[in-house]
């Protein structure tokens, strides 16, 4: 009788109350505030466990979702593979991918190796964005914006990103620096993966969503992310026939530390401006020569320095901006009318974030569908919805039972 009404055998709630139950684990910032969110908007009093309990259930039945919708990718051959399922593709594809970090307390390992290993841990999140710009003959912005040149920005995006503050002093960005990015990309819907079930899962599931979006049959494609391994290891698996960009926000702030270390921002703040510009114009065999000429200037570093001293700090950048100037064409991304930096996976972790990170919160095995469902509710998609469409269909006939032990 209760599958014929549409409710699970050992589920109290109706499907429409199920989804709001879901909904509500998913966005409040605990279980225990989803039930008072519940109680207080639905008028239904749902206890806390109840809560935590189904929305879990609903979690995990997505992550089987996921888990074929890879599978299935990865039997199809080929050719297959490049086409688009629905027949279409969008003008530009942009895949971007990140990591965040969530606490997880292993209740199997012992409490001294817990300690010993750590609570916090790596997700990972990417993101899908159907995207809609023009090619341009010309670069449509060949000098960098004014917020690049900006001291006081300059200063705060260095600290959050990188965590270097340099001198915050007063100084003037150039005045030809224009507002804004002239030719930026629009985005037209984006689809969100999030997993913590490691590289292989993530990059699996990852390719997927792209090719099920139709993606890789898009005439401009773009795999956009920061210079980590883990990154364009997925790039080299999954997408290399995605045009591979390096977020052009972190190369600024490696840029900003190199030219301020070691001295005050008034002699530092003319080298940086030239020095960002070169990178914003992809000029990456001048730029590479100038920082190499300051690491001459400050001498190599030793193995007694502090990896924070002026000499390590020049040396990481000038690592860097070798080990990724292939990616680094930004006047030639411009031109066709791609993204250059990674802000859509950036602000996605963030939102992610305020639902599972924080000091106070640990989570075992319940992480994974809670970054699902997180991920779900971001999306752009009718994949969600159509999850529920598909679900009375698929209630469980007969109650679960478990053997006592």
């Amino acid at each position: 009788m209760a599958g014929a009404i549409g409710v699970e055998i050992d589920c109290p709630l109706t499907p429409a109350m199920l989804r709001k139950v879901a909904y509500a684990g998913t966005q409040s910032n605990s279980f225990g505030q989803a039930a008072k969110d519940l109680e207080a908007l639905a008028e239904v009093k749902v206890t806390t466990k109840r809560v935590e309990r189904w929305t879990k259930r609903v979690g995990e039945a997505r992550v089987v979702e996921r888990e074929q919708q890879a599978e299935a990718y990865q039997e199809l051959p080929l050719p297959q593979r490049q086409k688009s399922p629905q027949g279409r593709a969008p003008q530009v594809a942009c895949v971007m991918m990140d990591g965040g970090r969530i606490q997880i307390r292993d209740r199997a390992e012992a409490p001294q190796r817990r300690e010993e290993k750590g609570h916090w841990k790596e997700s990972l999140v990417g993101c899908c964005l159907s995207m809609t710009s023009e090619e341009h003959a010309e670069d449509p912005c060949p000098t960098i914006p004014r917020t690049f040149v900006d001291p006081a920005r300059m200063h705060e995006l260095s600290r959050e990103i990188k965590g270097f503050s340099g001198d915050a002093a007063a100084a003037e960005p150039p005045p030809d620096a224009p507002e804004d990015r002239a030719g930026r990309p629009e985005v037209l819907v984006k689809s969100v993966v999030a997993t913590r079930q490691g590289i292989d899962k993530f990059g699996k599931r990852l390719v997927a969503e792209a090719h099920a979006r139709g993606f890789h049959a898009a005439p401009r494609k773009a795999f956009v992310a920061d210079g980590s391994s883990t990154n364009w290891s997925v790039h080299k698996q999954h997408f290399s026939h995605y045009m591979p960009i390096v977020d052009f926000t972190h190369a600024i702030c490696y840029v900003y530390a190199a030219a301020v270390t070691g001295r005050s921002l008034a002699a530092a703040w003319p080298v940086y401006c030239q020095w960002a510009q070169w990178l914003w114009e992809g000029n990456l065999a001048a730029l590479i020569e100038a920082v190499q000429g300051r690491l001459a200037e400050l001498g190599p570093p030793n193995e007694q320095e502090s990896a924070t001293s002026p000499r390590n700090i020049v040396a990481d950048v000038v690592r860097y901006l070798t080990n990724q100037q292939s990616r680094m064409k930004y006047a030639a991304y411009r031109k066709l009318g791609l993204p250059i930096t990674s802000s859509h996976i950036e602000s996605t972790i963030k939102q992610i974030n305020r639902r599972v990170k924080g000091t106070e919160k640990f989570w075992d095995h319940g992480a994974e569908p809670l970054l699902q469902l997180a991920a779900d509710h971001l999306s752009d998609t009718t994949d969600f919805d159509r999850f529920w469409t598909r679900r009375p269909k698929q209630i469980q006939p007969t109650r679960c039972y478990q053997t006592a032990v």
